[in-house]
This record gives C-alpha cells, sequence and structure tokens, in this order.
C-alpha cells in the first residue's frame, strides 16, 4: 500500500511540475508576443502630438475643451476637436496620473452627428463651457454658450444614441468653469471673485434628465476656498475667509473622479478631497502635480493585459507551492517506508537467531549439548557383581581389592575407586579382543609397584592354604 501511494504521489508531483512548466511557457510566449506587439505599435505609429500637448504644458493656453468621467468611460476633447476615449481605469488615484493608452480619435471620426451637426458647427469658435454630464438614461457631452457672445443656445448630444438636442445658455457676466460629476445631472461651478476662486453646485431642475430640456440651477451657491492658519489645507467657508488667506488658483478646467477634485490650473493640477465642499470649515490637504508627472503619452499596457499576467503569475505560484507539498509529502512517505523496511528485517533477524540458538548464542548451546552429553554417561554406569571363574569352579574373592581400594568394571567401561593412599585404576569387564580361553582376563592399568605388591600377597595366601 505504501508503495502505491508513494508511486501515486510521485506522479502527482511530476504531472503538477510538468503542468507549471507548460503555463510558465504560455506566459513567457504570451509576454514576449505582447511586447514584440507593443515594439511595433511603437515603431508603427508616429509620436502622439497631441498627447504631448498637454504632457509639456507650461503655463500657455491649456488644450481641453472637455474632460470628465461617466461610469463607462473617461473622456477627454481637445480644443482642436480631438478625442480620447479611454476606460474608467486609465487614473491611477493612488499615484494621481492619467494614462492616455489610445491614440486620439478626431471629432468629426468619433462622433459625426455632433461634428457635423449645424448649431455645432455655428458655435464651434464660441464655446462658453464643455463639460460631461451624466443623467438617468445616458452619457451626455454638454456644450454651452454666453448671452454676452451670442443668443444661440448651446447643444447637449447623446453619446450613447446618437443624437443633438438644444442645450443650455449663460446669462451670466463672468468666467465659469464647470466641472462633471458621476451623479445624474449633477456638477459643479467655479469662478474667480474679485481674485478669489468660489464654488457652487447645480443640477437639473425638475427631473434627473437632460433631454427634458429643462433649466439648470443652483443646488448650493458660490462659497469662497479658503487656506487654514497652517496655510498647507484649505476649507470652504461660507461668509468670506476667516483665515484672511483665500485661495487664487488660476483653475482652467477639471473633473471628479474617486472621490477627488482635480483642477488644472496654468502650471499645476491641484488634488483634494471632494468632501471639502460638504463639510464647511473641515480641512484637507492639497497635492500639486505637474503635467508631465500627470499625464501619460508613452503607453500603458492595457488593464487586461496585466490582469491576465498578474493571474498566470497567480496560478504559477499556486502550482509551485502545490509541487513542493507533493514533494515534501513524498519524502515524508518514502521516510516512513524506510523506518518500517528497517523494523522488519529487525524483527525478523531476533526471531531466527532465538530458534535458532535456543535463546542464547552458539556457546550457550555447545554448553547444553555436553552438560546432556554427561549426564547420560553418568546413568549408564552401573555396579555389577562377577561371577565366578568357570574353570576352577571354586569361589575367589572379589577381584580388585588392591590395598583397600576396590576396582569394580562391568560392561567394558572403567571406574576408578580410590580406597587408600594410592588410587588405582582398572578396567574391568570382558575383553572382547581376547580369546575364548581366557574370557575375563584384565588389563590391570596401575603403575609396577602396586602390582608387585599385589603378586606378592597372592603368594603367600597361596602357600598358607597349602600348609593347611
Amino acid at each position: 500500500m505504501q508503495m502505491l501511494l508513494s508511486h501515486w504521489t510521485f506522479d502527482i508531483s511530476l504531472s503538477t511540475f510538468m503542468v507549471s512548466v507548460c503555463i510558465i511557457l504560455m506566459m513567457m510566449t504570451n509576454e514576449t508576443q505582447t511586447d514584440d506587439d507593443n515594439k511595433m505599435t511603437t515603431t508603427a505609429q508616429p509620436k502622439d502630438e497631441t498627447c504631448e500637448t498637454l504632457h509639456n504644458h507650461n503655463g500657455a493656453k491649456l488644450n481641453i475643451l472637455a474632460v470628465g468621467r461617466t461610469p463607462t468611460r473617461m473622456l477627454l476633447i481637445t480644443m482642436d476637436f480631438y478625442v480620447y476615449d479611454v476606460p474608467i481605469d486609465s487614473i491611477d488615484t493612488a499615484i494621481n496620473k492619467l494614462y492616455l493608452r489610445t491614440k486620439p480619435i478626431p471629432l468629426s471620426e468619433k462622433y459625426p452627428v455632433l461634428y457635423n451637426n449645424e448649431r455645432f458647427q455655428q458655435i464651434k469658435d464660441i464655446i462658453f463651457n464643455s463639460f460631461i454630464m451624466t443623467d438617468a438614461d445616458s452619457e451626455w457631452i454638454c456644450i454651452t454658450t454666453q448671452l454676452t457672445t451670442t443668443k444661440l443656445n448651446g447643444i447637449n448630444y447623446n453619446i450613447k444614441d446618437p443624437l443633438v438636442i438644444v442645450g443650455w445658455i449663460f446669462n451670466f457676466q463672468w468666467k465659469e468653469v464647470l466641472i462633471s460629476r458621476i451623479e445624474p445631472c449633477l456638477f459643479y461651478g467655479l469662478r474667480h471673485n474679485q481674485g478669489n476662486l468660489e464654488m457652487a453646485s447645480y443640477k437639473c431642475r425638475d427631473g434627473n434628465r437632460v433631454r427634458s430640456k429643462q433649466p439648470i440651477g443652483y443646488v448650493r451657491g458660490y462659497r469662497p476656498i479658503c487656506f487654514d492658519s497652517t496655510g498647507q489645507k484649505i476649507t470652504i467657508e461660507r461668509h468670506g475667509c476667516q483665515s484672511g488667506n483665500p485661495v487664487r488658483w488660476p483653475v482652467l478646467k477639471g473633473f471628479t473622479d474617486g472621490g477627488n477634485f482635480y483642477l488644472f490650473g496654468e502650471y499645476y493640477i491641484y488634488i483634494f478631497d471632494e468632501n471639502i465642499f460638504n463639510e464647511e470649515g473641515s480641512s484637507y490637504p492639497v497635492k500639486n502635480r505637474s503635467y508631465d508627472s500627470f499625464f501619460n503619452c508613452a503607453g500603458y499596457i492595457p488593464s487586461n493585459q496585466v490582469t491576465r499576467s498578474l493571474f498566470y503569475w497567480i496560478i504559477a505560484a499556486i502550482l509551485l507551492l502545490l509541487l513542493i507539498l507533493v514533494m515534501i509529502l513524498c519524502c515524508i512517505l518514502e521516510a516512513h517506508r524506510q523506518r518500517s523496511y528497517r523494523s522488519l528485517i529487525h524483527a525478523k533477524t531476533t526471531r531466527s537467531g532465538y530458534e535458532g540458538g535456543g535463546g542464547g548464542g552458539p556457546r550457550n548451546r555447545s554448553m547444553l549439548l555436553t552438560e546432556k552429553a554427561s549426564m547420560r554417561s553418568r546413568n549408564s554406569v552401573k555396579p555389577k557383581k562377577l561371577s565366578s571363574n568357570s574353570r576352577s569352579g571354586s569361589t575367589k574373592p572379589p577381584l580388585g581389592m588392591v590395598n583397600g581400594s576396590t576396582t569394580v568394571g562391568g560392561g567394558g567401561r572403567s571406574t576408578t575407586i580410590s580406597g587408600g593412599s594410592t588410587p588405582a585404576t582398572v578396567r574391568t569387564g570382558f575383553n572382547r579382543r581376547a580369546s575364548s580361553n581366557n574370557p575375563n582376563k584384565f588389563k590391570c592399568l596401575t603403575p609396577r609397584s602396586n602390582r608387585n605388591r599385589s603378586s606378592s600377597t597372592r603368594h603367600s595366601s597361596s602357600r598358607k592354604n597349602s600348609a593347611k
């Protein structure tokens, strides 16, 4: 089972590695193709002179007719009637940079219905203000006129459903800058009053649709924008600047996005929180950005490509982590398998040694065998009576009495019995090799001195018996 699991994890790790390699190769191929396409585009297309006029703005007349954000797009129309229509994420609010990703399109090509409209041709050189507006139905390009210049009303162009309708004419004496908002039929107004910058808000009256041709009016009238006592933050006050330090920026255009104001001045773009208008007396910091740092004309990798590339990298990282985890699991299983194998071998070796050695080593086994053989030898030695000699027919005393030592033999075995100061070793029993004439012949293995002494004793006994 462990071997099957190990092979299974190895196959998974190998498959994961191959998939990771394939995805990384796809990413590299895709990015290489993207780089090649970007290089070809950069080489084939001429330099964007229109964007360069925005990027290199240095206090001259600003080349922006209208700029604003809708729920679906970011529009910028230049004074020479070129249109940048870019996605809403083209502005990076974290670093305050606007990426113009595409080349501008002439207004006559982008919106031919608007450009070829007779009223547009009549007022295009006397435009008082232009801004982007959203209502409940669509998105609009609003172009206004000023009563002191012409009696012709402005026009409103429906972007989603190409249509031109009659617009608004302003009867103010002062120059006014209108700023787009995302909310339906709402926008801001900026003006200079005795050099001081003021702000107001407008809305469509009696509804939230531009096509209803209703007049526009104030939601909240003009109020001055002032620096606070530190001179680093700004605030809006109802009755003049209490700090005595009004804001005097020469604002030319502007828009709102991501809860911030972006006001275009002569040399800088002023960025601050939109809540300043709704919270009178609250101070908010201001950021200044130069035009060349705000507008990016060098091109930008589209967000879908960035998202796709990021997605590929995330998938590759996940697969790599999965591969590492699988490899770690394989190592753990292999180590466990090796430990189990060694334990099994050790158990077999111990059991075979116990069974083969009787629970001990070879030395103990040999000692046990020797002890058993000795016990069998002792049990087999038993004393026997010597039978009388068949030839003599007389009873003889038992043999083997030598100096108090008695030697008893039988069964062809020898036993030494100590019966005095000098031990005697006698082999008793029948001599299998002896002839039949002397079947009970004994071999004396005692020393010669003892044998002489025994012989003399027997002769003396014989003489005594003869004398009797």
